[in-house]
């Protein structure tokens, strides 16, 4: 698990695809400094599944340094603005690919509660035991089309202070009974500030400005995104194509000129059961529809009530699009489910997840950059390529990631087996195999623990 200095040969290829792009853009390209140091870093990235410049220097056996390496990436004049753009574009020119749907989804980043230098952290609820952590909050936006499912762009969020102030002061005077008229006004809008819809409104400007061949089939995102001003927003910006996104049960809608919640109104109604194609399986769902007026849009849309077979209650969907059957707005929907399985590809095999700790708003961004550099590098490993050439399905990055490792080490062997020290060099990568890849404990397995009849079973 060593890397050498010669990268892999579809690293390179991929490296040059997308420097062409950037000349194409820029005038100027990477460097060749530049596109070595790149080249390394993404295999770095994927050999240690961090983005640590201390364990590159240990996976390379010293062939490079800690310090040339972090300056690289703090003051080399790289085009970081640049890199996923031409990225992206590689991608889409190689693949072939004409429409897609545009996906919105955000995820969250924990970090240690004690950092001060790591870009927008800030505390968030933990959804899963509704505590609290620090952490980082971004908004990516994906490309899902026929071909492939494409991360094309990403926001960090962070809260407005001022609001988020208030907003702790004014849950309190409301506890204590405090009318709203004395609790004070909310902070006006800080543009230093976006909210999540603001920042995935401006990454859907972008993506059509710099993609204009690619056709928008739909917008989707969740219930956080459907207000009127995204659905609006995201409808005109991809001209008037669909956008889909969810309701809450209490949404009042107009129904014979009278306003009553979206759940009250679908209850009176059993809908249809339906088995369809979601997500590679056949789901049972059942489903009812129909068009009405949402009080809080102030503007008509098709709203389908659907539940999946194991879910005891509906979920709203809205469409911006009334011409769409509801089975379609249904499945568009349901590509959701792909950018789920790409965070957590994200998380658990690209770098940046863990141990990618970068300090300031620049390390933050270049270090994401870089990590889904990575994820769109394996699309030009041959065996996915070949795959696509064959129409067949694509590979998981995780399997991708553990044959680039075997590919990196067998190139490294090889660089031992020719070397005029073969046995140092063979001490260096045993050692550096123990100092980069550590081993963590486990808390699966119960030790040390009092087994006595009298003891508990589990210790408190």
């Amino acid at each position: 698990m060593i890397i050498g200095k010669d990268t892999l040969p579809f690293i390179k290829q991929y490296i040059d695809g997308i420097n062409e792009k950037i000349k194409a853009h820029n005038g100027a390209g990477l460097t060749r400094i530049q596109s070595i140091w790149l080249g390394f870093v993404l295999m770095g990235i994927l050999v240690t599944n961090s983005l640590c410049f201390e364990r590159f220097k240990k996976s390379a056996c010293g062939d490079y340094k800690v310090a040339a390496l972090s300056w690289m990436f703090r003051r080399a004049k790289i085009a970081w603005d640049l890199l996923l753009q031409a990225s992206v574009m590689y991608i889409i020119e190689s693949y072939g690919i004409k429409s897609g749907i545009l996906v919105i989804d955000d995820t969250s980043n924990e970090r240690s509660k004690n950092t001060t230098k790591i870009a927008n952290v800030h505390k968030m609820k933990d959804k899963g035991n509704g505590g609290f952590f620090n952490g980082q909050n971004i908004v990516f936006l994906l490309l899902v089309s026929q071909e492939l499912t494409l991360p094309v762009g990403f926001k960090f969020f962070s809260p407005d202070p001022a609001k988020t102030a208030f907003s702790k002061e004014d849950k309190i005077l409301r506890k204590k009974g405090v009318a709203k008229e004395y609790r004070g006004v909310a902070p006006a809008d800080n543009p230093d500030y976006p909210s999540k819809k603001e920042l995935a409104i401006s990454m859907i400007e972008t993506f059509v400005r710099h993609y204009p061949h690619v056709r928008i089939k739909a917008t989707v995102a969740d219930a956080e995104y459907g207000k009127k001003d995204f659905m609006n927003k995201a409808y005109s910006i991809t001209g008037d194509k669909q956008v889909i996104s969810q309701i809450a049960k209490n949404q009042l809608i107009n129904v014979n000129g009278v306003y009553i919640q979206t759940e009250k109104f679908f209850s009176n109604y059993q809908g249809k059961m339906e088995e369809v194609e979601l997500r590679y399986t056949n789901k049972k769902i059942r489903y009812c529809s129909a068009r009405f007026k949402i009080k809080s849009h102030e503007a008509k849309y098709y709203i389908v009530a659907i539940k999946y077979d194991e879910e005891p209650e509906y979920r709203y969907l809205i469409a911006k699009d009334m011409t769409w059957l509801d089975i379609d707005i249904i499945k568009a929907y349901a590509t959701r489910w792909l950018v789920e399985v790409f965070i957590q590809d994200w998380k658990s095999y690209e770098g940046w997840h863990e141990l990618a700790k970068q300090q300031g708003i620049e390390g933050s961004d270049r270090g994401l950059t870089l990590s889904l550099l990575c994820d769109h590098m394996l699309y030009f490993h041959n065996d996915q390529l070949t795959l696509f050439k064959n129409k067949k399905q694509a590979v998981t990055v995780g399997s991708l990631r553990e044959k680039v490792v075997m590919e990196s080490l067998v190139n490294f062997v090889k660089k031992i087996v020719i070397s005029d020290y073969p046995k140092q060099m063979l001490e260096e990568l045993a050692e550096n195999i123990d100092q980069v890849f550590k081993l963590r404990i486990s808390l699966k397995h119960l030790r040390n623990f009092d087994n006595s009849k009298d003891a508990p079973m589990i210790s408190a």
